[in-house]
């Protein structure tokens, strides 16, 4: 597997990317529904999900600055337990927490130096 390239802060440096983000040990049925990085006057721009759902890449055309990065998640029973989304790599840092069982989503700034 890959080395990590985010730092413990969440910052990579832009050529590092792409680097792919995944769900960590989803329950059964549980996707990402959407993924979506925001400029810092809140554009979003849609990240490609793999065809299983699980994980997206973080593509290398992302400028340097700070952005915010927002997964939804959809599927799964009710209420659905905490879900990290990681970086895909050896150490798998936890980049954010799906914690709220309603709203399936959950946001982390991150910036590309």
């Amino acid at each position: 597997m890959a080395a990590c390239k985010f730092s413990p802060a969440l910052t990579i440096k832009k050529s590092d990317l792409p680097v792919t983000c995944k769900l960590k040990d989803p329950p059964a049925g549980v996707t990402i529904g959407l993924a979506q990085l925001f400029d810092p006057s809140g554009k979003p721009t849609d990240l490609t999900c793999s065809n299983d759902k699980l994980s997206f890449p973080i593509p290398a055309a992302t400028s340097q600055g700070n952005w915010n990065l927002e997964i939804r998640v959809q599927g799964g029973q009710f209420p659905i337990p905490a879900i990290d989304l990681v970086e895909d790599c050896d150490a798998s840092q936890r980049i954010l927490t799906v914690a709220d069982p309603v709203a399936k989503a959950a946001r982390a700034a991150i910036e590309v130096l």
